[in-house]
This record gives C-alpha cells, structure tokens and sequence, in this order.
C-alpha cells in the first residue's frame, strides 16, 4: 500500500538518518526518493532540514547521497530533485561546510563530491564555478578560525572518527571508480578535461584529506 505524504516523509528521514558511504544505503534512499516523486518538494525538504541538524559526519553522507540521487534522476528522466539540487547548491555546501569549529575536516570531501557533480553534468559549469569560488573563501575563513582557536578537530568520539575513517575509505574507492565515468557528448574533449581537472586538483586534495585521517587518527590513539 502507498504511502501518505507524512508517513513518507517519516520513512525519508529514518533512511536518510541510516545513511553511510555505502553505495546501497545511497541507493535504497534514492530509489524512495523517485518512488514517491509526486512528494519530491516534501522529501527534499526533508534532506535540507537533516543538513541542519545532524551531524558534520553525518552531512557528508548527504551530500554523496545527492549525487546519487540526481543520477538515478536523469537515468529514470525525472529532473526535478537535479532542478532543486543546481538551485540550492551553496545552501546545501553551506551546510555541509558552516563556519564552525570541525568543519574543515569536511572541505576535502565537499570539493571532491562538487567535482563529481560537474564531471556527471549534473551541475553547471556557471554553478560550479561560483560555489567553488564560495567554498575557497569558506574554507580560508574556517582555517584561521580553527588555527585562532587551536582547535583542529571537534571532540568526536572514538566510535565517531573509526566510523568517519571507515566512510571516508568506502568514499574514496569510489572517487577512484568514478574517474573513468565520462558523460555524454563529445567523448575526446570531455576526456581530456576530465583528466585535466582530476590531475590539477587530486593529489592537493588527497593530501589534504590524509592530513586530516592522520589527525584524526593521532586524537583516537591518544
């Protein structure tokens, strides 16, 4: 039996509150999302409010979901969740990335989901380049915040950050995965500006983000 607009947002938010890096947690949301798309304003809304208040792990989780979910968007041709996502795409960043102590551990990731968003057409070029520019200044704002503060890393618990460093290595072996996904149109031009996009950029950020899981990882054994 179908659901009713309120307990479909119901079973939205248990889903979305289970979601890990897993390609099947992403899945099984995504699949709810497009099967009660007649409720796509409702259940986005949804996403929006659980950026609010769950946690900055938490958050990543999303925001991996959404690529997702405007994937299986476009497969099924139902634009409207990839519509709301180009529409809200800083609000969501800003989320995902607040100007608050912790949230630097999640610039790397956030700039890495962004350029899966533009490599998978997903996102405009305009777009993209607008809330990367956002993002930098973001990102300078909350390191010398954190560095004032002398306060790298939140105080996360110790299943916490062994569940964040396990979600960041299911993520980055599909980051590998998807640098061989090329969108349509013309398949040598995107091929050489995939690859150039991915080499200027990916070794300063996995840097970046080996940094971040060795701090991490020197707080939990501490």
């Amino acid at each position: 039996m179908p659901l009713d607009a309120f307990e479909a947002r119901l079973t939205f938010i248990e889903l979305l509150r289970r979601l890990n890096a897993s390609v099947q947690s992403a899945t099984k949301c995504a699949q709810f999302a497009l099967r009660y798309q007649d409720l796509c304003e409702d259940l986005y809304s949804c996403i929006l409010e659980e950026l609010d208040k769950t946690s900055l792990n938490a958050r990543i989780n999303i925001l991996y979901f959404l690529e997702t979910l405007c994937e299986n968007s476009i497969r099924t041709g139902f634009e409207e969740y990839v519509d709301m996502v180009n529409r809200d795409l800083w609000e969501i960043l800003d989320k995902v990335v607040p100007p608050a102590q912790g949230a630097l551990a999640n610039v790397a990731l956030a700039r890495k989901a962004l350029d899966n968003l533009k490599q998978k057409s997903i996102i405009t070029s305009d777009n993209y380049e607008r809330v990367e520019t956002i993002l930098s200044e973001r990102e300078k704002l909350v390191s010398q915040d954190e560095f004032q503060t002398k306060q790298e890393l939140p105080s996360f618990s110790k299943e916490e950050i062994l569940r964040r460093m396990e979600e960041d290595r299911e993520r980055h072996k599909r980051m590998r995965e998807n640098i061989w996904v090329i969108p349509s149109g013309d398949a040598t031009q995107i091929e050489f500006e995939n690859a150039w996009e991915t080499t200027s950029s990916l070794d300063e950020d996995d840097y970046e983000i080996m940094r971040e899981e060795n701090a991490i990882l020197e707080q939990a054994t501490r």
